[in-house]
């Protein structure tokens, strides 16, 4: 099943504006990033991957070259910036939209976009908005949030007992 992670603009404020311009980006390989490796990073404007993708292409065909490898073989090696590439497409794209102001809002896990969108905006209407006021991070308050480790009789280790781990306290079963 498809994954998504869902990025808003960091204001936090729960308007139209705001709805348009919440990102959604699939988790998975960029075939489009992988193929049209300099086109792509250009239109994403990510410039410092451009840079390092173009100095690694230049420097394995120029290596290839080098060590006497025929033309094909330089060309089949320089294609690894782009597999890379391929797999951190996402990645890349992420950490430009932080960069630009906006932050993680969640991850949705859905068929399709529309049905992430529509899985991600019921809850997203529903969240506290900048208005109310909410401790600690967004979007779920402290006391919302379920406790990080459960209480169970055999959670903790006892000083006095001697006990560490899930093994029960001498004598309990």
């Amino acid at each position: 099943m498809p994954t998504y992670l869902v990025l808003e603009p960091a204001d936090g404020a729960r308007t139209q504006a705001n709805a348009e311009r919440v990102v959604f980006l699939r988790e998975k390989f960029s075939g489009w990033a992988f193929v049209f490796t300099p086109f792509w990073l250009l239109r994403y404007r990510l410039w410092l991957a451009f840079l390092m993708w173009l100095v690694a292409f230049a420097a394995i065909s120029v290596t290839g070259a080098w060590l006497g490898f025929g033309p094909y073989a330089a060309l089949a090696a320089s294609f690894f910036p782009s597999l890379v590439l391929g797999f951190e497409a996402i990645n890349l794209r992420a950490r430009k939209l932080v960069k630009k102001g906006y932050r993680e809002a969640g991850v949705v896990i859905a068929e399709d976009l529309e049905t992430a969108e529509r899985r991600f905006f019921e809850s997203w209407k529903n969240a506290p908005t900048s208005d109310t006021p909410v401790k600690g991070d967004f979007p779920y308050a402290p006391e919302a949030t379920p406790p990080a480790y459960p209480e169970t009789k055999f959670a903790a280790a006892s000083a006095e007992q001697n006990i560490i781990g899930m093994f029960p306290a001498p004598g309990q079963r």
